[in-house]
């Protein structure tokens, strides 16, 4: 309040260097033979409201603490919400890496079953060209045997 006070009075003695526009005020602006206590700043009104000048103003937080308790939620909320799109992926990574594995079994499977397949159809193409040797063997022995007298 003290400083009201030595404000009011430093206002007033220096008031000529105070230059007030009639448009801004109701009432002239006098302070002489007032109280502090008396001075009412009702009498003062602006032309205009325009308070875009505000957005310009660089506001500094009232508490660092405040700013940095404000901060460190923007920075969980955004930590959460990177760690969900992580399991998100490491959900897609385990699903592609099952099916893959079960595409490779079932590929390792078919591979196996075409070796096999395939060595069943070499003994048996072996089998059939023996019995085909065999049979040419047996029609020469009987050729030969009726061209003998």
């Amino acid at each position: 309040m003290t400083t009201c006070h030595q404000w009011l009075k430093g206002v007033d003695s220096n008031l000529q260097e105070v230059q007030v526009l009639r448009t801004w005020v109701r009432t002239p602006l006098s302070l002489r033979g007032r109280n502090a206590t008396d001075f009412n700043p009702t009498g003062i009104y602006p032309r205009e409201l325009n308070i875009n000048w505000l957005s310009k103003v660089n506001v500094k937080p009232v508490s660092t603490k405040l700013a940095l308790l404000q901060k460190n939620a923007e920075l969980e909320k955004e930590n959460k919400k990177l760690r969900k799109e992580v399991l998100e992926q490491k959900l897609l990574l385990l699903e592609c890496k099952s099916s893959t594995e079960e595409k490779l079994e079932e590929a390792r499977v078919r591979e196996e079953k075409l070796i096999k397949s395939n060595e069943e159809f070499k003994q048996e193409m072996k089998q059939q060209a023996e019995e085909t040797q065999r049979m040419m063997k047996e029609m020469m022995e009987m050729f030969q045997k009726q061209t003998q007298p």
